[in-house]
């Protein structure tokens, strides 16, 4: 991996090549995915360490749900809004339901493993382990959330995890998976790692060649240890959550662009373009895409004019049982 820390803009071109590339291919595999670890590794030496690094979703009766939890965020993380915590509780909401506790846990894609940390309490496990490509991210991961005996990090491939067959009794993935070159080795070692009567908690973007939603749904008619439990298109509740941080709150948006890139406007009016794209702009509808903001108008005149990077917009939940 070259030293060389890419700009904003520049990660999320590289970005674009790994969500728009299948193959079967082990070698080309690997080349994607040197292109999305030094992506990732150069956000890391960007953002803050305890980042979500994901869309967050947005609904009034399932904030209420999650603040009814009583579980207090701001010990983890007293800075971050509360879209990317209900994301990942939604994920695991079904087995809060249940009572699915005391269960060991795998997140694939943990990102600065705040979310591992997060669901971990929520569902109270035994054991909590969160991978990811990116040894940066992982390195923030274990700085912050780690605890012994108890949750744990490591730097792996979401396509051969080094873990033993039916080790972990919930598995989730979020909003990670349009990222990997060769999808149905990613669900086959889901399938290898999960315990009989697990559960794999699944949500990610749509793209239009990728097909995620479809193949998974192909890999579990493949089976007969597997079936779908839920599946559901949140697509409204993600965008209420992107349009909540980019429209709503633009010039908070605004200003955490200016501390990541600075102020000079050559830079930032290159880099705002990509910062927004990657936090969801071009995903919510035309219409919503207004604001009063200067420096932010060709940006959202662009997202409203310009097609979609992904295609369809949509954004699936699945659960899957292991049987």
């Amino acid at each position: 991996m070259s030293d060389e820390l890419k700009t904003y803009s520049q990660a999320a071109q590289q970005l674009g090549v790994a969500v728009n590339t299948n193959c079967t291919d082990p070698y080309e595999a690997q080349v994607i995915k040197k292109k999305v670890l030094e992506s990732y590794n150069s956000w890391a030496h960007s953002i803050y360490d305890k980042s979500f690094l994901n869309w967050g979703l947005w609904n009034k009766k399932i904030a209420r749900e999650y603040e009814n939890l009583n579980f207090n965020f701001s010990a983890l993380c007293p800075y971050q809004d509360i879209y990317s915590q209900l994301l990942l509780y939604y994920l695991i909401r079904p087995l809060i339901k249940l009572k699915y506790f005391n269960k060991r846990l795998l997140e694939i894609g943990c990102g600065n493993g705040i979310g591992l940390k997060m669901n971990s309490s929520l569902i109270r496990t035994q054991y909590a382990l969160g991978i990811d490509l990116v040894h940066k991210l992982v390195s923030n991961a274990e700085n912050n959330f780690c605890s012994k005996g108890l949750v744990s990090y490591l730097q792996a491939d979401a396509e051969a995890l080094p873990l033993d067959d039916a080790s972990f009794d919930i598995i989730t993935n979020v909003e990670s998976s349009h990222l990997y070159p060769r999808l149905e080795c990613f669900f086959s070692e889901v399938g290898r790692v999960l315990a009989p009567g697990g559960y794999f908690c699944y949500a990610d973007i749509h793209t239009d060649a990728k097909q995620q939603a479809q193949r998974l749904e192909r890999f579990v008619a493949s089976r007969n240890d597997l079936k779908i439990i839920k599946k559901k298109n949140i697509t409204r509740l993600v965008q209420a959550s992107i349009y909540r941080r980019i429209i709503v709150a633009e010039k908070k948006f605004y200003q955490m662009a200016i501390s990541l890139f600075g102020s000079d406007p050559e830079i930032l009016n290159k880099e705002l373009a990509s910062l927004a794209q990657a936090m969801g702009i071009s995903f919510l509808p035309w219409w919503k895409i207004w604001v009063k903001t200067e420096a932010l108008r060709p940006i959202a005149k662009a997202a409203r004019h310009n097609q979609y990077w992904g295609g369809k917009k949509l954004f699936f939940y699945y659960l899957i049982q292991k049987v």
